[in-house]
């Protein structure tokens, strides 16, 4: 998704999206022959969760745990033999499961559309544009402080079939960096290594069969949402009608697994570099500690 993410400039918030990109440089370019008309072709579920650790700030005496729920459903429909108009639903909730006064809320939810649109310009530039319109917050009646349209557009320039870089930016009304440059690279090095310096996962890949991979760096969770202290949220007096940034930086290492044509598995392993809760319009934060993470995710075609 694209979230508001202040991460040292070339790390992260400079490789927005590179492996989305990469996919588009494989594929874009026989998209009439490869890509069949779906209005939902794939979906992806999974789930994480963060251990609980204190949490520091002024005025915050407690803890939290979160646990993640995330699905997603897509589908593409070629416009021509070079562009490709990507569709669909997605879905994520954070459960905070805080104890003392953390001020922060209960949940930290998103609905929204997948649109985006991609086009091979060249034999070696492709350009690509994605919104992502829907509802932020740690509710998700309709409120039109919880609307937000983030816009990611990027260029992709593949110099060989081991080599890509990307160039774009990101456009965010709701962000107090609305607009941000971008740049990235993948890399494949060797035939069973890749390198990727990109947005949501930097670090090393290495596979040695079809079947399985390896993969170890830096991956990054969180999003903006728009805070309305109703009901039993405990953020009182300013911090109310706000947008709160919520991130998570995790090193760590996993696997993936490719069960068959149509099915692969996920699993991430580590701890949590930087977690941190900031309510940017307040000058607000409430940060965490190094807990330990795992996550699971499902992938598969219909």
């Amino acid at each position: 998704m694209v979230s508001r993410f202040r991460l040292p400039l070339f790390l992260a918030a400079s490789g927005l999206f590179l492996t989305g990109g990469h996919l588009l440089a494989q594929g874009a370019g026989a998209a009439s022959a490869t890509f069949r008309p779906a209005l939902l072709d794939n979906f992806t579920v999974g789930t994480s969760f963060t251990a609980r650790d204190d949490l520091r700030g002024p005025g915050v005496a407690g803890d939290v745990a979160v646990t993640r729920f995330d699905l997603s459903l897509a589908g593409r429909t070629p416009l021509g033999a070079s562009t490709v108009l990507v569709h669909g639903l997605a879905y994520a909730r954070h459960d905070l499961n805080r104890s003392g006064l953390t001020r922060l809320p209960d949940t930290l939810q998103e609905l929204t559309l997948s649109l985006g649109l991609q086009h091979r310009a060249s034999a070696t530039w492709q350009v690509a544009a994605y919104l992502r319109p829907g509802l932020y917050g740690d509710e998700l009646g309709w409120d039109s402080g919880r609307f937000n349209a983030p816009l990611l557009a990027t260029a992709i320039y593949a110099t060989g079939p081991d080599l890509a870089w990307i160039v774009g930016f990101t456009a965010n009304a709701a962000s107090d960096r609305a607009f941000l440059p971008i740049a990235g690279v993948r890399w494949q090095f060797a035939p069973a290594w890749t390198f990727n310096l990109g947005f949501p996962r930097a670090g090393l890949e290495y596979r040695p069969n079809e079947r399985v991979s390896y993969h170890g760096g830096a991956t990054v969770q969180g999003g903006g949402y728009y805070i309305t202290g109703a009901g039993a949220n405990p953020v009182t007096g300013p911090l109310r009608r706000t947008w709160l940034e919520y991130r998570e930086i995790r090193l760590g290492g996993g696997a993936v697994w490719t069960l068959s044509e149509s099915a692969t598995l996920t699993l991430d392993v580590g701890v949590v570099a930087q977690q941190r809760f900031d309510y940017f319009d307040r000058d607000f934060k409430v940060k965490g500690g190094h807990p330990f993470f795992g996550a699971l995710s499902w992938q598969g075609r219909f």
